[in-house]
């Protein structure tokens, strides 16, 4: 697949999903309390973070296992990452409701637990397998589809006067029944129930550095609404959580242009590496300044249209985009150059060092000063893990000349 038409797939795609809770975040903003507002969002962090435990960093890795595995093996290499991966999700869901449900405002702890197992569901996603196949459309009809539905349907009977609980209830039966159906149509249920188990837990063991690394960065950037949430009152946790949404649908954006140039990167048994791996870094770069630039200018004014009362100001909305401009660099410095390379352990000590400084400083910063000490948290951890990786690549670089 050339590079444009990857990139418009695969970043398009993600680019659309991460719209897709505007159908309903307005109408919850506008119709719903502070407390609903944060149990969403709550169910939201604790389930990302559990996601990417499931996931069992296949993100990181899986789309170059399959673009470098002879074609007959890839649905056997499919069936074993999600043998694999469902031995994590089901007990991963039940600890994500019971944790989301206990760091949620009172009254509204089923919203936040219902919503955290959707989201850990996700982490079953067959967006690595099919990214590394270089097929998008199948992402759209099994994944992106039923999730705008579901989400169109839980915004209309909000906006209505039902329960908010609908939203992640619709939400979870579309996330689950949408990754069924479409492993469905890669093997047989049986095949998978009746599959190699033994081989599946080994393939885990093997990607365990990936998983690591995923699930550690996870406790700074999926989880950074929960340590506001537990740091400061709802109020300011209110204001953290818009501006959060904008950074997660960036963080969409940038994780979905680094699947995208993954495959891409390594194509040919890697004949063109190094010039792929240096347009790939620059084309991050470029994304990363748009997304400082779109949250420094305007930022704050989006969040007050969007969420009306529950908007971010200047200095909150100035580093989330420093956030995201890391976030855009280490995306590139990790998939396209420290994992082609085989040091992926590289990408863990990076995002270990930003964990060590992020969760720390999130949850004390948040206390002393709501939503900006929450946002130069998660800042201060992505300009971490930024010079850790650069320092990596620099020692790597230095030791092949």
């Amino acid at each position: 697949m050339a590079l444009a038409r990857r990139l418009l797939s695969f970043s398009t795609i993600p680019a659309a999903s991460a719209l897709i809770p505007f159908l309903v975040l307005p109408v919850l903003a506008y119709n719903a309390g502070a407390g609903p507002w944060v149990a969403v969002a709550v169910g939201q962090s604790v389930g990302g973070f559990f996601a990417l435990a499931v996931s069992l960093g296949l993100n990181v890795v899986g789309p170059t296992l399959v673009s470098l595995a002879p074609e007959a093996e890839r649905p056997e290499l499919f069936a074993t990452g999600t043998r694999a991966r469902l031995a994590v999700a089901l007990p991963g869901a039940l600890v994500a409701a019971v944790i989301a449900a206990v760091l949620a405002p009172g009254a509204d702890a089923p919203i936040a637990a219902t919503m955290a197992v959707a989201i850990t569901l996700g982490g079953l996603s067959s967006a690595w397998f099919l990214i590394g196949l270089g097929r998008p459309l199948p992402l759209i009809l099994f994944e992106l589809l039923p999730r705008a539905a579901a989400t169109a349907l839980g915004g209309a009977i909000i906006l209505v006067g039902g329960p908010v609980l609908w939203y992640p209830a619709l939400l979870l039966l579309a996330i689950a029944g949408g990754i069924a159906a479409y492993a469905a149509t890669v093997m047989k249920p049986a095949a998978l129930v009746r599959g190699d188990w033994r081989g599946s837990l080994a393939f885990a063991r093997r990607h365990l550095a990936a998983a690591a690394t995923e699930t550690v960065s996870g406790a700074y950037t999926t989880l950074a609404v929960s340590l506001v949430t537990a740091g400061t009152t709802t109020a300011q946790a209110a204001a953290y959580v818009s501006g959060d949404k904008l950074f997660r649908m960036g963080q969409t954006v940038v994780g979905a242009q680094g699947n995208a140039l993954q495959g891409w990167v390594v194509e040919e048994d890697r004949a063109h590496f190094g010039a792929r791996a240096r347009k790939a870094l620059l084309l991050h770069a470029v994304l990363g300044v748009l997304g400082f630039a779109a949250f420094a200018l305007i930022g704050p004014w989006l969040t007050g249209i969007l969420f009306r009362g529950k908007e971010m100001d200047a200095a909150t909305a100035i580093l989330f985009g420093v956030a995201i401009l890391c976030i855009s660099l280490t995306t590139s410095l990790g998939r396209h150059v420290l994992v082609p390379l085989g040091r992926t352990r590289a990408i863990f000590v990076s995002v270990v060092a930003g964990a060590v400084v992020g969760v720390p400083l999130t949850l004390a910063l948040s206390a002393l000063w709501g939503s900006v000490g929450g946002a130069t948290g998660l800042a201060s951890a992505e300009v971490v893990v930024l010079l850790v990786q650069v320092g990596y690549v620099l020692a790597a670089r230095k030791a092949r000349v």
